[in-house]
């Protein structure tokens, strides 16, 4: 029989996802856990902060906002010494733009806003993900915000970020804020797009959308990605010239790729194989199948409703496959993190809280010192030969095996498609 206007509503109401209360008992745990962490994190901060809290990186983007207030190019020469390759600029002309408030903060307000502005994004990344899990916003999240945050104080490329000063838990919110936004919404694809138009990488986000056929939000994603770049031509019309013809692509701004602390796909091969011609073109072949099959997989995720590990595969992919990466940008474990934690208090089977603890081990750099092992990072454990390979390439690894996991639980499962559990809503409302 036909379906009647008000049967139409109550279709389209019982298809979305039912937003829900995170239990109140996680809530409590989550309180003392994170307490705990934040503790501890801070104590680490107090007894060495030129190590824990030195901002490097947001000193060099203070010297970038300097060079746009006075007029002086930020792409000529680098941030910071004249060694090629270090300290250069390598974010866009309306990334510079952005930083430009912090030219006229200095001392301890500079310090404040670097430590705190980069929790405070931490903090809304999490709600952000949570939103994106299906969570009700209610005094349990705004309470299990702060404290996740806290507990991925333990995350090395968190912790990285916030000691650096770095940019890459504000691309982090600005992408998970937006894939929060209902697909309905005409703004979803806007905080993408921004995100892009500060740094490069999140346009992998933009391939994402078009595959999950949101042709919309994938225009309003390019077009806010175009408005920035409107922007830098408008008030950096050299610089804008200089990267937008070749600045952006040349690696040679970034440094060499066998450098030890490039934890891409590219830095591996590098150091393992070497650096060649033929190097290179395997590296960009094995970039082009990774990423098109984690474009397959996150489609797959996204049909059966899982948008956050979708996007956070898509995070840890354009990582991966990204010319450089230094350990900072691999914030997208954090997400990863919450995700597996969603799983296993949901279901507590031993797969997910295995996967968890594993995850947990493999990023987590805060812990070593607890159980007297000083290393900062797992890329930092003493190894030889394959060995080798395998730990100080440990993210790279991670991602591999999280593709496999991900690839066999959807061809075990039969998981219904969005466009399957709406037919059955429908057919059962005839």
């Amino acid at each position: 029989m036909p379906v009647s206007a008000f049967d139409q509503v109550a279709v389209a109401k019982e298809a979305a996802p039912q937003r829900r209360s995170i239990p109140l008992p996680v809530v409590w745990v989550v309180a003392a856990l994170g307490a705990l962490a934040g503790w501890y994190y801070l104590g680490q901060v107090a007894a060495a902060p030129r190590t824990m809290l030195h901002l490097v990186d947001l000193g060099a983007y203070q010297v970038a906002a300097e060079r746009v207030v006075d007029g002086i190019s930020v792409y000529d020469n680098p941030l910071r010494g004249h060694t090629r390759g270090v300290f250069e600029f390598v974010y866009t002309p309306f990334a510079a733009l952005m930083f430009a408030p912090l030219a006229f903060l200095h001392g301890s307000v500079f310090t404040w806003v670097g430590a705190l502005g980069n929790f405070a994004l931490l903090i809304g990344s999490v709600w952000a993900a949570l939103s994106v899990l299906g969570y009700r916003w209610d005094r349990r999240m705004l309470i299990v915000g702060p404290s996740v945050a806290a507990m991925l104080t333990l995350c090395e490329p968190i912790r990285e970020t916030i000691a650096f000063g770095q940019v890459n838990i504000l691309l982090l919110l600005l992408v998970l804020a937006d894939m929060a936004l209902p697909d309905s919404s005409r703004w979803k694809g806007a905080l993408t797009g921004i995100a892009a138009g500060i740094k490069l990488t999140p346009v992998f986000f933009v391939l994402y959308l078009l595959v999950t056929r949101r042709f919309r939000a994938a225009a309003t994603a390019i077009g806010a990605l175009a408005v920035t770049m409107v922007v830098g031509v408008a008030v950096l019309p050299k610089d804008s010239l200089t990267f937008w013809s070749g600045a952006f692509a040349d690696p040679a701004r970034v440094g060499v790729p066998e450098n030890p602390q490039n934890e891409s796909l590219r830095g591996m091969i590098a150091r393992s194989l070497g650096a060649g011609g033929a190097d290179q073109l395997l590296w960009f072949a094995a970039a082009l199948a990774i990423a098109a099959i984690c474009l397959l997989l996150a489609r797959r995720l996204w049909a059966s409703g899982r948008e956050l590990p979708a996007v956070t595969l898509c995070g840890l992919t354009s990582t991966v496959v990204s010319p450089y990466s230094w350990i900072h940008h691999w914030v997208w474990l954090a997400p990863l993190l919450i995700y597996l934690a969603h799983l296993a208090i949901r279901y507590h089977n031993l797969p997910t809280v295995a996967g968890l603890l594993v995850t947990f081990v493999v990023c987590s750099g805060g812990l070593f010192d607890l159980v007297d092992l000083h290393y900062g990072s797992v890329f930092d454990v003493p190894s030889r030969g394959f060995l080798g390979v395998l730990d100080h390439n440990a993210y790279i690894w991670l991602t591999m095996v999280l593709f496999a996991a991900t690839a066999q639980w959807l061809y075990r499962t039969q998981v219904p498609t969005r466009s399957d559990r709406a037919e059955s809503v429908r057919i059962g409302a005839t």
